[in-house]
């Protein structure tokens, strides 16, 4: 069938697709978010091409991993960001007749989530963040066992 038009997302491996998920991994994208957009593959298929020994997957896995290295230190920039703003801590009353602010306690609350959660998830991959020093493992031997987790759970 000549000039049949394929539907869906690509699954071969380009190194331009893999420079665009690491660039998007390094400014703090998430993967999910980056595999969502219809021109990159769907995360299985970017779980697969780091779980591969081929070859051609060499230097994607290698850029993945400074990618996420980058990542995670940007996400503890962030820790500090958010920690220190505190634009929304304070909402102006609209009551003309008694004037002044009121605590937003919701908007603390949500960034101390916020805060809180970077913090747990530097704390399991990065072991210098953890409180407590489990034994240590290569980011390689952390990524693997993490996609390989999420291998075992999709359907067959």
């Amino acid at each position: 069938m000549t000039g049949e038009v394929k539907i869906g997302r690509p699954t071969a491996y380009t190194k331009e697709i893999g420079n665009e998920i690491c660039e998007r991994l390094a400014s703090g994208e998430s993967l999910n978010a980056i595999c969502r957009s219809e021109h990159i593959p769907h995360k299985v298929t970017v779980m697969r091409w780091l779980l591969s020994e081929q070859e051609i997957y060499d230097g994607f896995r290698n850029q993945y991993a400074q990618a996420r290295e980058i990542q995670y230190q940007f996400m503890a920039d962030d820790i500090l960001d958010i920690a220190d703003d505190g634009r929304n801590d304070w909402m102006e009353r609209e009551d003309p007749d008694n004037p002044g602010f009121n605590f937003n306690g919701e908007a603390v609350a949500r960034s101390r989530l916020r805060v809180e959660t970077r913090k747990w998830f530097m704390s399991k991959v990065l072991p210098k963040f953890a409180d407590k020093q489990e034994p240590h493992k290569t980011d390689a031997d952390k990524l693997a066992e993490v996609v390989a987790t999420l291998i075992d759970k999709l359907p067959n």
